[in-house]
């Protein structure tokens, strides 16, 4: 018989604490801005461009945009550009991924009608992680439309 799937907890909630870290790495010395742009040069010559845009603000957490795409013109299909709505929980630490009005269950059944993983809220954290650290190693914070500052 098939053991249910457990989600990991502790795990979770490190790399949400880690994620809170490197947002906060790329905002270093430009927390009063409401909008932080990165260019990332990796290999290959493909460019391509992260911003965190921030959408609301209260006392323990803040929400914030992020998007990440290709910058040059694409012959694709579909458009491979990443958007997801971050929370951030200054009182914890943590970082997490919300769709912007509802927050991601801990495990869902499989298979089930929104075609969601059992572990959706992880792989999404996990996307999140991959993305700023992609930015933190090879990224190049746009100040204006002119200089850049290494992130």
């Amino acid at each position: 018989m098939r053991q249910s799937y457990v989600p990991d907890l502790s795990n979770l909630q490190l790399l949400g604490e880690l994620n809170y870290r490197r947002v906060g790495k790329l905002m270093r010395t430009q927390e009063d801005q409401a909008e932080w742009l990165f260019e990332v040069h990796s290999a290959g010559a493909q460019e391509s461009r992260l911003s965190l845009t921030l959408v609301s603000e209260s006392q323990y957490t803040s929400e914030l945009k992020l998007e990440f795409g290709h910058l040059g013109e694409t012959a694709l299909l579909f458009d491979p550009k990443v958007s997801m709505t971050v929370r951030l929980y200054h009182d914890v630490g943590l970082a997490e991924i919300t769709d912007g009005h509802r927050q991601y269950q801990g495990s869902y059944p499989y298979p089930n009608d929104a075609m969601l993983h059992k572990d959706e809220k992880f792989r999404l954290n996990q996307q999140l992680s991959d993305l700023l650290e992609l930015c933190l190693k090879h990224g190049h914070r746009r100040i204006n439309s002119f200089d850049f500052q290494h992130a």
